[in-house]
């Protein structure tokens, strides 16, 4: 089992246009610009680094692959999730999907301008969240009341993202559910939290309602993304200590799953092309 304390840490991402990523997920999003050259930027808080912003002037668009289906940006509380909405809709609230209450959580959806998924979300009290005995969880999707919560910010003005905002899961899209469970709970060594239907699988580290979501629906059967595509270009599992993570590079050489070394992290892909950095310690800024 993969150690309780381990947790999704910055997402990459490969872009077209990289101006335009990052004065979106500056401006409209909310995160500080860390760095940036020519080529790369990254963006978060004054603490974490969350997005890597990738420019790849020869990529490719295929949508019907593998990939990311949303990254998901955790704010600390109620208050600061209708802070954060408040200050989109001033933004004139580009590129919205909705919103849902999952009991869990209360999440906002929306895109960036090159169509990669993003959650901004507050999770419940564990009073609300529905357990079982085997440590499954009850996940649904209710109509989030926004003109409710647009009322219920705390007035500080907008300062962008608190420094407590972190990558709380990440939310992948798969090509087959079952090959992803043997990936993900048999050799990874996440938790089972909630499967819908053979259709969706969410996963986690300890008691946590899920640090990855897997979904086929839109992809069953796809291929991987290509090295060159635009989208997620891997995303990081961070572990509590070295050897929490050296026990799951054993079980990924013991299945046969190759590693490769990649500056402070070791890099291994899911059965259907996407990419891990496993990372320890946190890399903090």
């Amino acid at each position: 089992m993969i150690d309780a304390g381990t947790t999704v840490g910055a997402v990459t991402l490969n872009v077209a246009n990289l101006e335009k990523m990052v004065a979106f997920y500056r401006d409209v999003v909310g995160l500080q610009l860390c760095a940036q050259d020519a080529h790369n930027a990254t963006v978060g808080t004054a603490s974490r680094e969350l997005v890597h912003l990738r420019h790849l002037p020869k990529g490719r668009r295929q949508p019907y692959t593998c990939g990311l289906y949303h990254l998901a940006l955790r704010v600390p509380s109620h208050a600061m999730l209708a802070n954060w909405f408040h200050h989109y809709t001033q933004c004139d609230s580009p590129n919205w999907q909705g919103a849902s209450d999952h009991g869990v959580s209360e999440a906002l959806y929306l895109c960036d301008p090159e169509g990669n998924g993003i959650e901004i979300y507050r999770d419940c009290t564990h009073t609300r969240w529905q357990v079982a005995a085997d440590g499954t969880i009850t996940v649904y999707a209710q109509m989030l009341d926004l003109s409710a919560l647009l009322l219920e910010g705390d007035d500080v003005p907008w300062r962008g993202m608190a420094d407590e905002t972190d990558i709380g899961h990440v939310h992948l899209k798969v090509a087959d559910i079952a090959v992803a469970k043997r990936f993900y709970v048999d050799i990874l060594g996440f938790q089972p939290k909630t499967e819908l239907l053979h259709s969706a699988l969410f996963v986690a580290a300890g008691a946590y309602h899920h640090h990855i979501g897997l979904n086929t629906w839109r992809t069953r059967g796809a291929p991987p993304a290509p090295a060159d595509g635009f989208g997620l270009a891997h995303f990081e599992l961070v572990f509590p200590h070295e050897m929490s993570r050296s026990l799951i590079l054993d079980r990924l050489r013991n299945a046969g799953r190759t590693l490769e070394s990649d500056a402070d992290c070791v890099l291994t892909h899911d059965p259907f092309g996407i990419a891990i950095a496993l990372r320890a310690p946190p890399k903090r800024r």
